[in-house]
């Protein structure tokens, strides 16, 4: 029995996602991938964070601990 077209077409599609998925697979693939998501993790707990300050920091200063220690920062800084 001959392959039909539609079985070459098939077997094309499956040697060219082997070797798409071996190269996403590969180590330097991955280092990239991991680096990139690093960056992105990094970047948006900041954003995040600072966010989260912007809007509780009030709450936060009028404990007399973080007070005392913002005015004492201010003092050095002048």
């Amino acid at each position: 029995m001959y392959p039909t077209p539609q079985d070459t077409t098939i077997n094309g599609h499956l040697e060219r996602l082997s070797r798409q998925i071996e190269k996403q697979n590969s180590f330097w693939h991955m280092f990239i991938a991991g680096v990139i998501y690093g960056i992105g993790f990094f970047v948006g707990s900041a954003i995040i964070a600072t966010i989260a300050f912007g809007l509780f920091g009030p709450w936060f200063g009028q404990f007399a601990w973080i007070r005392s220690a913002f005015e004492t920062g201010i003092s050095l800084l002048r």
